[in-house]
This record gives structure tokens, sequence and C-alpha cells, in this order.
């Protein structure tokens, strides 16, 4: 579990994120949703620790993540970005591996224990068959899909992802997405698509301005009262198989 309590995080003067507060809980998927710059992507990186707080605690399974090692740390979380291509020639089973260096210590070589992990997170996600393919001949899909292997594999419980859909098409965006959500981790997603939350996310967190405007379900807080002042756009909101849909009309 991932608790965040009264966070604030500045850029000099500038305050990026005032008083957030929310908890992630196992086996459970959050969403950061809000427009450009509203501190989605800040919240994330104050968690992952590449971000100092400037006020605020985040505890990290009840413990300060502030007093846990940069080891322990990078055992527990596992992050996943944006899509881009590596620029190094590895290859899907190599990028995997690398999640079992944080079990490792010194130059310690790969153990039996590791293959078996990387090997099963490959089937979990799905891509055991891209194996001896270069990460940089896949589709941006399946480079995200290695990246999660490379998460479950480093045995991290708790997943952070900032924008994974980001350059994916609608396919890849669902097919991750369902992955994503199938996973028995504490997971916070950064996502634009409201939609894609909706679907995907037990539970929203609504920024704008580096505040929060709403948190709760998908279908307490994707609605038009709390969107469209914070988007400035008409919405229109209906339901889908118990799934909240939104349409967007440019005022």
């Amino acid at each position: 579990m991932i608790t965040v309590g009264d966070l604030s995080v500045n850029y000099g003067r500038v305050a990026a994120v005032a008083g957030v507060s929310l908890t992630a809980l196992d086996g459970g998927t959050l969403g950061l949703v809000g427009p450009n710059g509203s501190g989605k992507s800040t919240v994330l990186r104050a968690i992952l620790g590449a971000l100092a707080a400037s006020a605020g605690r985040i505890m990290i399974d009840g413990e300060e993540a502030r007093e846990l090692s940069a080891r322990d740390r990078s055992r527990r979380l596992a992050i996943v970005s944006q899509e881009e291509p590596s620029g190094l020639p590895l290859t899907a089973w190599d990028s995997v591996l690398l999640g079992r260096s944080v079990h490792l210590s010194g130059w310690q070589s790969y153990r039996a224990e590791d293959e078996r992990a990387a090997e099963q997170a490959m089937r979990e996600t799905g891509i055991l068959h891209l194996r001896d393919r270069s990460t940089d001949e896949l589709s941006g899909g399946e480079r995200q899909r290695v990246l999660i292997a490379r998460a479950l594999a480093q045995a991290a419980t708790h997943l952070l992802l900032d924008e994974p859909t980001n350059h994916l098409d609608v396919r890849y965006q669902h097919e991750l997405l369902t992955v994503v959500a199938g996973l028995p981790l504490c997971t916070i997603v950064v996502l634009h698509d409201l939609n894609l939350a909706a679907r995907y996310c037990d539970q929203v967190v609504l920024l704008d301005r580096g505040r929060i405007v709403a948190a709760g379900v998908p279908g307490a807080v994707l609605v038009p009262e709390n969107l469209e002042p914070v988007y400035g756009i008409d919405v229109t909101c209906t339901e889908l198989n118990g799934v909240p849909q939104l349409l967007f009309t440019p005022r």
C-alpha cells in the first residue's frame, strides 16, 4: 500500500503540488488524471523518490519512504515511463532480466532463480515468444509489455506508470491496461485518456493546478460537474456495460 499525506512539491518558488493526499491499495489500480501541468507526474516522481517533497509524508507499506534505503526502495517500487526506443542492443529477454539486478550484489552473475523469475514474468505478460527479439524491433505495445515484465521480474510490490499508453494505438492501449489491471500489485498510473481511466482504474484522483479536485471511484469522479471546470470543455457522461463513457464537445 502507498499512502500520501498532505504532499507538497515546489519547483523553486512555484508550487507544483499542494496538499495532495491519496491511498493506493494492494491489488488495486489508482489513476492520476488531469490536464497538462496539473501535477500528475510530479506526484509519481515524489513517490519514486526522484523529487524531494517540500512537505507531507509518503508511506510505503506503513514505512516512511524517505527512511528506506535506495536499494530497498528500488526493490519495492518499479517504474514504467512513456514508451521510447531503448537505443541499446538488448533482446527482450536481456531487458526483462535486468529487473533482477536489484537482487544482486556487485558483479554477481544472474542465478537460476533470476532466470526463472524473468521467464515467469514474460509468461504473465504474454511476451515469452519475443524473448530473442531486439527491443528496438518491437512495436510500442510490445516494448511496454517488456517493461512491465521487467517490473514483475524485479519482484516489486508496487508499480508506477507514467503515461504508459501515450504513444500506443487503441488496440495496444487496451491490451496494455488489461495486463496492468490484472496484476496483483499496488499500482498507480498517470493517464490522459479519461475513458481509459474509467475502464481500468479502481480509484481515480482528478488533479488541477497541483490540487485534488475529486477522488474516488471513476463513476463518482469522472462526471461533468468535476471535469468541465478543469478541462474547459463540455462533457456528456453515458454508461456502457457498467463503465462510464465520456463524450467531449468543444465550447
